[in-house]
């Protein structure tokens, strides 16, 4: 989602009026991928965080909402105690609320984020595995809480399951679709 100052409201409407429960595992993938692609890679930011750094970590969240209608994905993590489920449908509840208050839902939501985002960077600084999965956990909620900023503890639950989810299928070899290098097309 590349956008400049005077469309990022639009853009982060359309993803929030446009996920669904389907594009929802892509969703959180692709926000997932890409907190770990910049909090773990060779150009990590460094503390002390600023408020730019919080408003990269939020656009990789609307960058994940606005690109997750058009990704596939062949494997995704189980619900089957239903956390996730439950989580997944509040999140997509949550980002069409927002969506419905048009660009004045999209401000609050990064508003409500962008402070979430420095704090959770700089309280885990001394561990990027740790800010990746507090930024995902703090994301996914503040889509989820909607325009009231409210939410319940079932749908924490089931944000931090579906985390554990995706890291346990991460850990045990799966990469994204997007990181999978065609062997038959590189050069020798």
């Amino acid at each position: 989602m590349n956008t400049t100052t005077a469309d990022w409201q639009g853009q982060a409407v359309a993803g929030l009026s446009q996920l669904t429960p389907d594009a929802m595992p892509a969703m959180e993938l692709l926000y997932l991928d890409g907190l770990a692609v910049h909090l773990l890679g060779p150009d990590a930011p460094a503390p002390p965080y600023t408020i730019e750094h919080g408003a990269t970590i939020a656009s990789l969240l609307l960058r994940a909402l606005a690109d997750a209608p058009v990704v596939e994905l062949d494997l995704e993590p189980g619900d089957t105690d239903g956390a996730t489920a439950t989580a997944r449908a509040a999140i997509v509840d949550g980002a069409h609320r927002l969506a419905r208050s048009g660009g004045l839902g999209a401000q609050r939501l990064v508003k409500r984020f962008l402070p979430a985002a420095v704090g959770e960077l700089e309280q885990h600084k001394e561990g990027p595995e740790a800010q990746v999965r507090s930024l995902f956990y703090y994301g996914l909620l503040a889509i989820a809480s909607g325009p009231e900023n409210q939410t319940n503890a079932e749908t924490s639950d089931g944000v931090l399951a579906s985390f554990r989810a995706w890291d346990e299928r991460i850990g045990a070899g799966f990469v994204p679709p997007w990181r999978i290098i065609d062997q038959e097309s590189t050069p020798a």
